[in-house]
């Protein structure tokens, strides 16, 4: 997984909204006139809570990433613990097979 494609996935989602917000506050701006003024705080408002907004977003989707690492590492070492216990046990059948075949081998040349 790149994490430099989400980044970029991600900046250009903040970028769409800005430029979203932008062109409507200036579409406000041009249809109330010049002899307003514009609205700086309801702007840069709109524009932090978007920010905040994908800020959670972005936290929401680590913290799952998070639950999935543990709970595959969990997995994999279960996994790995079950492989080794099987690995001990033919280890220790193939020891037993091989004293068996030596004590038939010692049998027949007797």
């Amino acid at each position: 997984m790149s994490t430099n494609g989400s980044a970029n996935h991600v900046m250009t989602a903040i970028d769409v909204d800005m430029r979203n917000v932008l062109r409507a506050n200036k579409t406000t701006l041009t249809a109330v006139g010049s002899e307003s003024t514009p609205d700086y705080s309801s702007f840069v408002s709109g524009i932090s809570v978007r920010s905040i907004e994908e800020i959670d977003h972005l936290i929401d989707g680590l913290q799952g990433l998070r639950e999935k690492l543990n709970s595959d590492g969990d997995r994999l070492h279960h996994a790995i613990t079950q492989h080794a216990a099987f690995s001990q046990s033919i280890v220790e059948l193939t020891k037993i097979v091989s004293d068996g075949m030596t004590t038939v081998s010692k049998s027949d040349g007797a």
